[in-house]
C-alpha cells in the first residue's frame, strides 16, 4: 500500500477521534450544570396592577371608554400613612365635566337652522337650532283664530239674557192668571235651552284655548333647547340634514366641576359628604381651589382595596378646563 492510498484513512481516524472527544466535553460539562440549573426558580411574569383594573371599573356610567374624561387616566393612589392626618396626605384626582350632555330631536325633522358653533357658551333654555315648521305655524294661527272667536259666546249671553227676562214675565202673567200653564213651561224651557247653549259656547272656547296649547307645544318641538348651561364641545350636523335619533351637539358643563378620586380603604368613614378639600391641578393652572365632597361611594373594590369619592369645584369664571389631573388634599379630618 503507497503513501497516498493511507493518508485517507488516516484522516478519517483523526475526524472521528476528535468527534468523539467532543462528545465526551460536552458531556461532562453537562453533568457538571444539571443541579444548578434544577435548582433555579420559574421566572414570575408581573401582576397586574389592581388599581388600573380598578378605575377602568370606576368610569362612570354613561361614558364610553376611549372617552376623553375617563377616571382611568388617574394615577395610582400616592402612598399614606393611616394614622396621619388628612390634611398632610395628598391623592391624585381628575377634573371632569360635570355633565356632559348630547342635544338631540324629540321627532324626526329637516334642520333648517343651527345657532351655535362649537366653542359657544350657551344659557340654560338658549336656542341651539330649529327644524322646518312652517305647517305647524300655519296650524297655530288656525287654532289662535279659533281660541280668539268670541261671536258664539257674545250671542249665547244674549240669548240667555232674554230667555229669562221672557221666563220673569211670564211667571208675573201665570201669576196673575193671565198667562196658561203651557205657555210658562215653554217659555221656562226656552230659557233653560238659552243657558245650555251658552254653557256649550264657554266650553267650545275652552276647548279652543287647549287646542291653541297643543298646537303651539307641538311647534316648540321643533326648536331645540340647551337643558344646561355649557359650552358647545361637538356640532355634528348641518342645516339641511334630516335628524331622527341622532346627536346634533354635545354641551359640557364646567360649573361646578366635578373632580373624581380613587382613596385607599383604611381612609373609608374618614372622607364624608359636605367635607372641604383642597385641589391643586397640574401646571400651568396650578392654583389652589377649595372642592366639597358631594359623594362617597358607599362600597369597596375588593380586588383594589380602594373607594371612590367625588367632589364639585366652583368653577364662575370657567378658568379651570376640564381633563386636568390635579392633587387633592382633604381640610376637615374629623
Amino acid at each position: 500500500m503507497t503513501n497516498s492510498s493511507r493518508e485517507p484513512v488516516e484522516n478519517r481516524r483523526k475526524r472521528w477521534w476528535t468527534a468523539f472527544g467532543a462528545t465526551i466535553v460536552f458531556a461532562v460539562v453537562g453533568l457538571a450544570l444539571a443541579p444548578g440549573l434544577a435548582r433555579r426558580e420559574p421566572t414570575s411574569l408581573p401582576k397586574p396592577d389592581p388599581l388600573e383594573s380598578r378605575s377602568e371599573r370606576a368610569s362612570p356610567a354613561g361614558e364610553p371608554r376611549g372617552d376623553r374624561y375617563r377616571i382611568d387616566s388617574i394615577a395610582a393612589v400616592t402612598p399614606h400613612d393611616p394614622s396621619a392626618s388628612l390634611e398632610n396626605q395628598a391623592f391624585d384626582c381628575m377634573v371632569m365635566p360635570n355633565e356632559v350632555i348630547e342635544i338631540g330631536s324629540a321627532i324626526t325633522g329637516l334642520i333648517e337652522a343651527v345657532l351655535v358653533e362649537r366653542g359657544d357658551y350657551v344659557e340654560a333654555d338658549q336656542v341651539l337650532a330649529r327644524l322646518e315648521s312652517s305647517v305647524e305655524r300655519a296650524a297655530v294661527r288656525v287654532a289662535r283664530a279659533r281660541a280668539e272667536r268670541k261671536g258664539e259666546l257674545e250671542s249665547s249671553e244674549v240669548s240667555r239674557e232674554l230667555g229669562e227676562k221672557r221666563r220673569q214675565r211670564a211667571l208675573n202673567l201665570f201669576e196673575r192668571d193671565s198667562l196658561s200653564l203651557d205657555a210658562r213651561e215653554e217659555v221656562e224651557t226656552g230659557a233653560t235651552l238659552a243657558a245650555l247653549e251658552l254653557e256649550q259656547a264657554r266650553e267650545n272656547l275652552r276647548i279652543a284655548s287647549l287646542q291653541l296649547d297643543q298646537a303651539v307645544a307641538f311647534l316648540e318641538r321643533h326648536t331645540i333647547r340647551s337643558p344646561i348651561s355649557g359650552f358647545v364641545t361637538e356640532r355634528l350636523m348641518a342645516p339641511g340634514e334630516v335628524v331622527d335619533e341622532e346627536t346634533m351637539l354635545r354641551i359640557a358643563q364646567i360649573d361646578p366641576l366635578r373632580v373624581e378620586v380613587i382613596l385607599p380603604s383604611q381612609l373609608f368613614g374618614r372622607v364624608r359628604a359636605g367635607d372641604r378639600a383642597e385641589i391643586v391641578p397640574e401646571a400651568p393652572l396650578d392654583q389652589a381651589r377649595t372642592a366639597e365632597v358631594a359623594i362617597v361611594d358607599p362600597l369597596i373594590d375588593g380586588p383594589s382595596g380602594t373607594f371612590g369619592a367625588r367632589l364639585l369645584l366652583p368653577n364662575p369664571d370657567h378658568d379651570l378646563p376640564a381633563g386636568l389631573r390635579c392633587q387633592v388634599r382633604f381640610l376637615d379630618d374629623s
